[in-house]
């Protein structure tokens, strides 16, 4: 790699919304891509970490440590730890996560790594990263974790959070041995009503696993509730933070805030937004994350804002508030506290410091999301622009910092920038290439758009409707690439306003575009690469080269835009290609089928080949590709180097030259899709890679070698002229047209719009004309409201072509008005005219008939088939849900009311029931056999009447609690309700009650059918009856409605099944034979009437109207005709004759009107009878159908009794069952138990033999230390003894460096370390030995000690130094190896503790179930008014009754009254004495509560730190801490006056006060004058003293006494010696309880204080 050159990075951006963490007081790192990105908060540099694996997964830093983390992206996936700023790699892990690591912690108690694995394991481990060793891990463990952190005050403590719950792991200790204990937090629920304070979780024992057994409640046996709680909704953990106290303050998703005790498990509840006082900020707050400041808690949510929140008891106020500009989703605090980092999800980071300001900087916007593509301007190499996919284009520096960005407000899909002007074109999804103004970096403007087309192609490479674009080397075109078979070329300059030039038509899917202009040429080479339909999901094989002229292009269009290119030529490759590149004669290209980069020479005479002329190409050079792909191809504008990126997110450079060598860098992660696009600068030595989906941005530098640099430039002498004369070219085009595109104006803003505008819509309005007049048949379509420039174009030549041809165009319509009147003319006729005749086409009309009858056939299949689901649901509910059932459901329902009784609708039984039957009534017998007693033979009356007896008590035992006997309905093989004693006895009676119920419905349905038949027999006779009524009506010609009842659905379901063809509306289908049928028969009954005699009919008609004889009930119809003479003359034209004819015909036209008369009356009479026969008969069938529902009611009730007798037996037998499953269950957990009691055994036995051998070498370590202390005088036995004394006090002198160390870390930490584990105890022991050389120095060396024995002397001091601080290290170890070793001994316990509850619950459970089987539940039936209950607790159920006899409760009614009475009496004797009893208690509560109010003021006077004053002022605002200093300085100067004024009065005491002591010394000195006179004779008494004592004294007393003061001097020296170093011990032994008292026994007072 080295022959072609090296690549490195020179910026990186990005950011992906991943964790950001401090890694020292003033540096962040976060991920970026495949790396670790640092950024100063002060400086604002940055600087990148290339991660030595595969990409960058979970990351964590600790700035106290100064060191971070982060997994790779790959299967068995590493570990690295760095430190910094060194970036040294510390330790490299490897565990045994599969896949990935989700989270990564670090400790700041040790060199201590937590990390949570995903699937398949999800294990959480524990590391010493320093020693690169796992300390502990646990599987199946964090299967939805998103969050770890060790407790900060103790590393053996660590938090999970995942989406619903929390965990706190337990880390206990062995020696080496590390074991992790799970500890679930239960949180509150959604929907309960929040207590200020939640119990703890249900007893557990953490530190063991035995299976849990869900044990259901069972109702009938216990009235205790059952001890699982059942499943919840509980609120939503998203943030946590630890505290100084090992507690956890969690905030939730729902807004509540809670603190988590991790020792005792509890929760309470700090915040609930639902509560009346809560502050109305924090009402719709929703926590994200939650960091423990120096001044509170400081949370931040989904708003735009930061609290800072005080938290006193259970009341959460807050203190002060951020303003944000956008929502953070992470606050991040720097080791030393005072600063704050906020990130949000958009890519701002905010630094604030709460104590110093109230305003969050900005340090960093970079936006998150993914990058679409990238460039590096051609006009200035060091500036590069960018695209998002959400429509965003920024401009970054050379140095990675972003000078500017533009909001697109769409979606956009490519991106390319112009050599000649400092702009760049965007492609949209829309069908847009959108040009911006890039000048002003601050302000980018969009300055035109051009709108090519509509909508983009699914199955295209690139779902977007612009697929690519790209600039020629000159910047003469801008050539686009789309959905359609288009490919558009522009005019690139802005003087030109980016005219679109035309479009070339492609032979397909345009996958790939790559230009190539020499400089000095007069053509630029346009490269496609494009797809059939065929290829295109593999990539294209045929491959476009187009000669476009610089000049004179525009010749070539024609009118519609169509460009005419005389030089293309069009290629054939034999494998799909998913990328080309054009170079000088040569095409570059990857074939991802081969996984190969290939190279194909160009044929020289191209340009000579036909424009269908398609040719062949082979790869003259092919080299290994991108283990992943597809790859993209892209060469550098000198042809120099040739790019390759794929999905493996490798960048490879090559020269071309030489396709062997390449230089390569691993840019972005393959797991997240590799390199999206890449892009070189204009001199070629900077590349610009996008991830697909990492959301970062990369420049890297190309540093070729020299060889490769000269052997190209040697082989390309004149290609390398070309280019300089292309740069002198760019650079003269640049001059011209950038100025241009500084004065365009902002796209929309420009005014002279509505001109071309207008003329569009002239053009759309004629092209919407058509040139003849429509009819009725014509649809005009709407006119699309935005045209491409293609349809622009179009409408354009329409509208010039109007213009021209308008004369033609009208005479073309008259002619066509003539020729459509014609048509009509002869579409009136033709109408007239049989259809054959206009059968132009028979087999045009065949095919029609034959593609009618094919549609026909298949609407009558789906049709058919239609029915045929229907039929076959038909079948299935009638199978199912009628012919199943034996007896159907029908009612009745009464003449006269509503009322209505239906009967019992029953299935047939199975012949497994009817079995079951036959098998419980053998059994019956044969029981009942086997009770009878057996002795000598009695008369037969006797057993008669024993018989009868029996019967009558075996059938009132069994039928008590129903009414069934009562009914007449009873089963001889029914037990006894208290005989009921197994549960085979319990089924046998269901059986028996089933079938019992069976008997009650059948033979109310025998009654119910019955009165059915009759109803239907009375509906028959009153449609007879009706029918004579009808008669008589017609007769006395009346008009009345009869009533006429029916049978109903309800009463006659049969009806349902069947339809009627009246019920159908639609009219039948017939087909041809029945038709054919149809009218065959109407044939044969018109010949059968054409053929008929009616001459009888005729004859009867003429003379008997059509009867054979006149009935009686004509009469009505008979009238008398009046004589003829009456309508021809007068009265007095009548002769005698006449009128006595005229009075017979009046007689007899009287005496027919009275036989009339009686015949109507009869038939009224006859009618009435008829009626009330009706009616009398109804009503009886309804007195009928009354009993029959009296009837019903009764049974019913029978039945219901019967059923609730089922329902209790049922009961009874699932109790037991359940008792049995509950049975074996507790057997098998008993078993679990077992064996883990086993397991804890062997693990308790090897653990105490651990602690017994570390027990064992501890002592030893002991007492080697004491021999070191004791041997150290027979060490120095050559020293007097008095020196030896000396350096053994130096011996014992320690210097005290662990407190002052101590303090200083408090002072700069936050939270207040604790180390159990001695994982610290390497750096006291440094210390201690730094503090040891400033002893041992020379300078602390007593006097007459030589140099060689003080050097022996700190060596032996030295060495006990060591010993005991080794003593003090195992001493600790020992001590947690004790107390390991002990919650192990309750995990035994517990085991065996379980063990017997177990077993107890096992014989527990098979009492209640013997106690259930004898204790069974009988149904009795009572009168009302003889139940009595308790009218303050009734019990609904029933369960707590006792039956007993009346006269019982009179008794115990009368007992309780007569002990009332006595204890009214007894209640009033007492009453005064208690009444003095209880003023003497609460006189002595009164003085018991003054006592306690006297000690707690005592307590807090004590405990006072502040004074009130102090107090008042630190909680006040600034006006009143004014008003309040005011009223002090008044105050204070009264107070000043008081002291001078009291000053005076006490100078003026002192001095009379020194009058009396100046005569008081005046009298001393008399005094001692005196005693000075008298001194002489003293001293000469005592000289001669002293010489009669010397001369008495002897030498050997003189000596002895010496001796023996020294002796004493000497052990007096040594003892206080002895008592200085047993003190201070003592000393250092009370603080240290007094600090264990203070962490484990806190005071409350102290508590009050700290708070």
């Amino acid at each position: 790699m080295n022959e072609v050159g090296n690549l490195e990075i020179s910026w990186i951006q990005g950011f992906t919304r991943d964790n950001i963490e401090f890694v020292d007081n003033n540096t962040v790192c976060y991920t970026c891509g495949d790396h670790i990105c640092f950024l100063n908060l002060e400086t604002k540099t940055r600087s990148v970490l290339e991660s030595p694996g595969r990409g960058v997964g979970a990351l964590a830093a600790n700035g106290r440590r100064a060191a971070f983390a982060f997994s790779e992206r790959k299967v068995s996936p590493y570990i690295f730890v760095y430190d910094f700023p060194g970036l040294n790699l510390k330790s490299e892990l490897k565990g045994n996560a599969q896949l990935d690591y989700t989270s990564l912690t670090l400790s700041d108690g040790g060199p201590y790594l937590g990390s949570c694995s995903s699937f398949p394991d999800f294990s959480i481990t524990v590391w010493d990263w320093e020693k690169a060793e796992v300390l502990c891990t646990k599987s199946q463990a964090g299967q939805d974790v998103v969050s770890l952190e060790f407790n900060p005050t103790n590393w053996l403590q660590l938090c999970a959070l995942d989406t619903t719950t929390l965990t706190v792991w337990k880390i206990e200790r062995c020696g080496h041995f590390h074991l992790m204990k799970p500890s679930s937090i239960q949180l509150p629920a959604t929907n309960d009503s929040f207590a200020e304070e939640l119990p703890p979780a249900p007893a557990k024992n953490p530190s063991r696993f035995v299976p849990e057994m869900k044990l259901p409640a069972i109702s009938a046996l216990s009235k205790e509730k059952p001890s699982l709680l059942p499943t919840r909704a509980t609120i939503t953990p998203s943030a946590l933070c630890w505290t100084a106290t090992s507690q956890l303050y969690v905030g939730c998703a729902e807004g509540y805030l809670l603190l988590v005790d991790s020792e005792s498990l509890s929760v309470s509840v700090l915040f609930n937004p639902a509560a009346a006082d809560a502050p109305p900020d924090l009402q719709s707050f929703c926590f994200q994350a939650l960091t423990l400041g120096s001044n509170g808690l400081i949370a931040v949510g989904t708003e735009r804002v930061a609290h800072c929140l005080q938290i006193s008891g259970t009341q959460t106020s807050i203190t002060q508030t951020w303003q944000l500009e956008t929502p953070v989703s992470t606050a991040v605090l720097a080791p030393d506290n005072e600063t704050l980092l906020l990130s949000s999800d958009t890519g701002q980071l905010y630094l604030l410091k709460p104590a110093e300001s109230e305003r969050a900087e900005k340090v960093l916007d970079v936006l998150s999301g993914n990058f679409l593509t990238a460039a590096l301007l051609c006009t200035d190499k060091t500036v590069c622009v960018s695209l998002r996919e959400r429509g965003v284009l920024q401009l970054w520096s050379s140095d990675g910092a972003c000078l500017g960005s533009l909001p697109l407000q769409t979606e956009v899909t490519s991106l390319a920038c112009c050599p000649v002007a400092r702009y760049a074109a965007v492609g949209a999804a829309s069908g847009k290439v959108l040009f911006i103004d890039l000048n002003d970096e601050e302000q980018l403007r969009l300055v035109h758009e051009v709108y090519l087309y509509h909508a983009a192609v699914a199955h295209l490479v690139q779902v977007s409707s612009i697929s690519a674009r790209t600039f020629d080397q000159e910047g003469n075109y801008l050539v686009c690439s789309g959905s359609d078979l288009h490919l558009y070329v522009l005019d690139a300059r802005p003087s030109t306003r980016f005219s679109v030039i035309g479009y070339i038509d492609v032979p397909g899917c345009v996958l790939s575009l790559s230009t190539q202009c020499l400089g000095g040429s007069e053509e630029v080479k346009v490269l496609a690469l494009c797809a059939a339909q065929e290829d295109t999901n593999d990539g294209g094989s045929m491959l476009i080269v187009l000669s476009l002229p610089v000049s004179s292009i525009a010749e070539c269009a024609d009118r519609r835009g169509c460009l005419y290119i005389p030089k293309a030529s069009s290629y054939n490759v034999l494998h799909p290609l998913t990328s080309c590149a054009l170079g000088v004669g040569e095409v570059f290209a990857y074939c991802h089928r081969n996984k190969a980069l290939q190279r194909f020479q160009l044929p020289e005479d191209a340009d000579g080949l036909s424009n269908r002329q398609m040719v062949q190409l082979k790869p003259g050079e092919e080299v290994k590709g991108h283990p992943l792909g597809p790859a993209s191809l892209l060469l550098s504008p000198d042809c120099m180097w040739l790019a390759s990126v794929g999905r493996d997110g490798l960048l490879r450079i090559r020269p071309t030259a030489s396709m062997e060598q390449y230089c390569e860098l691993w840019c972005h992660s393959c797991r997240l899709g590799g390199v999206g696009s890449v892009s070189f600068s204009a001199d070629g030595h900077s590349v610009v890679t996008t991830g697909f989906n990492d959301g970062s941005l990369q420049c890297t530098i190309l540093r070729p070698s020299c060889g490769a640099k000269d052997a190209y430039e040697e082989k390309n002498k004149d290609l390398m002229r070309y280019h300089r004369a292309a740069a002198v070219s760019l650079k003269t085009a640049f001059e011209s047209e950038n100025p241009v595109l500084m004065n365009l104006p902002v796209w929309g803003q420009e005014t002279p719009v509505s001109s071309s505008k207008t003329d569009e819509q002239e053009v759309s309005c004629a092209s919407s004309i058509d040139v003849t007049e429509q009819d009725e048949r014509y649809l005009p379509t709407a006119p699309n409201p935005i045209s491409t420039w293609l349809e622009s174009r179009q409408e354009a030549i329409v509208k010039e072509d109007n213009k021209q041809f308008s004369e033609t165009k009208r005479n073309l319509r008259e002619t066509v008005r003539e020729l459509r009147g014609t048509i009509h003319k002869m579409l009136r006729e033709n109408e007239s005219l049989p259809e054959e005749q206009f059968n132009l086409d028979v087999e045009e009309q065949r095919r029609l008939e034959a593609t009618v009858e094919q549609e026909a056939e298949r609407v009558k299949a789906e049709i058919e088939q239609d029915i045929m689901k229907k039929w076959y649901l038909w079948d299935v509910l009638r199978r199912e849900c009628w012919d199943s059932v034996m007896i159907k459901s029908r009612r009745i329902n009464a003449f006269h009311s509503e009322m209505a009784v239906k009967n019992y609708p029953l299935r047939e039984r199975t012949e497994k029931e009817l079995e079951d039957l036959r098998r419980v009534q053998n059994m019956r017998k044969i029981e009942k056999a086997a009770c009878r007693p057996t002795g000598p033979k009695k008369s037969s009356s006797d057993a008669e009447e024993e018989r009868q007896e029996e019967g009558h008590e075996a059938e009132s035992a069994a039928l008590i609690g129903s009414f069934s006997a009562q009914l007449g309905y009873s089963s001889p093989y029914i037990y006894n309700q208290f005989s009921l004693q197994t549960v085979e006895q319990r089924i046998n009676q269901i059986i028996l009650l089933q079938d019992l119920i069976y008997g009650i419905k059948m033979a109310f349905n025998s009654d119910f059918e019955a009165l059915h038949r009759r109803k239907v027999q009375e509906l028959r006779r009153l449609q007879d009856r009706n029918k004579l009524v009808r008669e008589i009506m017609l007769e006395l010609d009346l008009k009345q409605n009869l009533w006429e009842p029916s049978l109903t659905d309800g009463e006659w379901p049969e009806r349902l099944l069947t339809v009627d063809d009246s019920e159908i509306k639609a009219e039948k289908y017939l087909t041809p034979e029945q038709k054919k049928q149809e009218e065959r028969r109407r044939l044969e009954k018109e010949a059968l009437t054409a053929r008929g005699d009616d001459s009888r009919e005729k004859a009867l008609d003429d003379m008997m109207e059509g009867v054979l004889e006149v009935k009686k009930v004509d009469i009505l119809k008979m009238e008398i005709p009046p004589p003829a003479f009456v309508l021809t003359k007068l009265d007095i034209q009548w002769s005698e004759e006449e009128k006595k004819l005229y009075k017979e015909y009046e007689r007899n036209t009287k005496d027919l009107n009275e036989e009339k008369e009686t015949y109507k009356r009869t038939l009224e009479v006859e009618m009435k009878k008829l009626q009330e026969s009706i009616k009398d008969a109804t009503e009886k069938f309804d007195e009928s159908l009354t009993k029959l529902f009296e009837k019903k009611i009764q049974c019913t009730l029978a039945i219901y009794q019967e059923e609730l007798k089922i329902t209790h037996l049922a009961d009874a037998v699932l109790t037991v069952e359940e008792m049995n499953h509950q049975e074996q269950e507790l057997r098998l957990k008993l078993e679990r138990v077992l064996a883990y009691k086993m397991t804890t055994e062997k693990d308790l036995k090897r653990h105490e033999d651990e602690v017994e051998q570390f027990q064992y070498e501890y002592d030893n370590i002991v007492a080697e230390d004491k021999v070191l202390d004791n041997n150290f005088r027979k060490g120095f036995k050559d020293l007097p003894q008095h020196k030896t004394e000396e350096l053994y006090k130096l011996f014992r002198r320690r210097p005290r460096v662990q407190r002052l160390r101590a303090q200083m870390e408090n002072a700069s930490n936050l939270f207040k370390q604790h180390c159990p584990n001695g994982s610290q105890a390497p750096d006291g022991l440094s210390q201690m030995f730094k503090a040891m050389e400033e002893l041992d120095a020379p300078e602390n060396m007593p006097e007459e000690i030589n140099l060689s024995t003080w050097q022996r002397f700190c060596f032996v001091r030295k060495t006990k130094v060591e010993s005991e601080q080794k003593i003090k290290m195992e001493a600790l170890n020992l001590a947690e190896m004790h107390a390991f070793l002990h919650r192990r001994r309750d995990e035994d316990n517990a085991a065996q503790e379980e063990i017997k509850q177990v077993f107890e619950a096992l014989l527990s459970l098979q009492n209640k179930r013997n106690q259930h089987l004898i204790n069974t539940t009988v149904q009795v039936i009572l009168k009302q008014g003889q139940v009595e209950t308790s009218s303050t607790a009734p019990d609904t159920a029933g369960t707590d009754f006792i039956l007993f006899h009346r006269s019982v409760g009179d008794n115990l009614r009368k007992n309780i009254r007569t002990l009332a009475e006595q204890k009214v009496a007894s209640m009033e004797a007492r009453k005064e004495v208690r009444k003095f009893i209880i003023q003497l208690e609460w006189e002595h509560r009164v003085m018991k509560k003054k006592i306690d109010d006297l000690n707690d003021k005592k307590k807090e006077i004590k405990m006072l730190r502040l004074s009130e004053e102090q107090q008042d002022m630190k909680y006040r605002s600034k006006k009143d801490q004014n008003t309040r200093m005011l009223e002090k300085i008044s105050t204070m100067e009264k107070s000043l006056a008081f002291m001078k004024k009291t000053h005076q009065k006490s100078v003026q005491q002192r001095v009379r006060k020194l009058e009396r002591m100046n005569r008081k010394l005046v009298k001393i000195k008399e005094s001692s004058a005196d005693l000075e006179r008298e001194l002489p004779g003293t001293q000469v008494t005592v000289a001669e003293l002293r010489n009669v004592y010397e001369a008495a004294a002897t030498e050997e007393n003189e000596v002895a006494e010496r001796e023996e003061r020294y002796q004493e001097v000497l052990q007096r020296s040594n003892l206080q010696d002895l008592a200085r170093v047993q003190s201070e011990d003592l000393d250092l032994l009370w603080k240290e309880v007094e600090r264990l008292e203070r962490r484990n026994f806190p005071s409350l007072d102290e508590l009050k204080y700290n708070s």
